[in-house]
């Protein structure tokens, strides 16, 4: 969560996190940059460490004009 807060790129976009709630993340930004945006946060999910990290890890990531959209 951390990584996306600190994160230029989504900054740039006009992203920002709007909700934590245990392992789910709101973000909210323009949709022009929905995609790239969901590739960002994808790659920071999946890799949180500055270390290669032994297990994969899965993330389920979804663009929605709402939280029960992105469900």
């Amino acid at each position: 969560m951390v990584k996306l807060f600190q994160n230029d790129e989504l900054r740039k976009l006009g992203y920002k996190i709007l909700l934590q709630i245990h392992d789910e993340v709101i973000l909210e930004g323009p949709e022009e940059n929905a995609e790239l945006a969901l590739k960002i946060v994808t790659q920071e999910m999946e890799n949180p460490f500055d270390y290669e990290f032994p297990i994969k890890l899965e993330v389920d990531a979804k663009i929605g004009n709402n939280w029960y959209e992105s469900k």
